[in-house]
């Protein structure tokens, strides 16, 4: 058996023939669904590891197996960053309403602002060049919900707003459908 380190988070683990028989490993048969299997490769992974110095504890694990002349090359990659889990702020319900590109944009805020419809809790953000409205209430008038629907497209959960929020350049932060229609009109 032979490793090499390829890189900080990668190990490459040579098994030769004589070791696949040793560690009684059949490469066909060679599955993480197999007992026998999983262990042995989780002692040679740890093995391998703790030679070249990689800490795999609490890290995402990628091994990858290929069989080339009687002999079996394992790869592994060490991930050491995990899915980020992103928890808001504060428990308020926001409607987050994308609408694309500028045209759309100002046509929404257009209509918006022409129909009157009392609505203070609302503001403007641009993220990845494309605008979007969010309103800081769950609920919205239902002609408010009609336009915002024929224009563009309603966020799936609250966090999608919470990521405009976070990321995304502030355009108007209060009242922004009065704010930018009174200069369209």
């Amino acid at each position: 058996m032979t490793i090499d380190k390829l890189a900080d988070n990668r190990v490459l683990i040579v098994l030769c023939k004589q070791d696949m028989s040793d560690f009684s490993l059949d490469y066909s048969k060679m599955k993480f669904d197999d007992g026998h299997s999983r262990k042995v490769l989780m002692r040679i992974l740890r093995l391998a590891c703790m030679k070249e110095g990689i800490e795999i504890n609490g890290k995402s694990v990628l091994l990858e197996a290929i069989n080339f002349d009687e002999e079996c090359y394992l790869l592994v990659t060490i991930n050491s960053h995990r899915h980020k889990r992103y928890r808001l702020k504060s428990n308020k319900n926001s409607l987050c309403y994308h609408l694309g590109g500028s045209g759309n944009f100002l046509d929404t805020i257009e209509q918006l602002y022409r129909q009157n419809v009392c609505c203070n809790h609302n503001s403007a953000y641009m993220y990845n060049n494309e605008y979007y409205l969010i309103f800081d209430y769950p609920s919205i008038p239902h002609k408010l919900k009609r336009v915002l629907s024929e224009y563009g497209n309603k966020g799936k959960n609250s966090l999608s707003a919470a990521r405009v929020k976070e990321n995304g350049k502030q355009l108007c932060r209060n009242n922004a459908i009065a704010q930018i229609g009174k200069f369209l009109v």
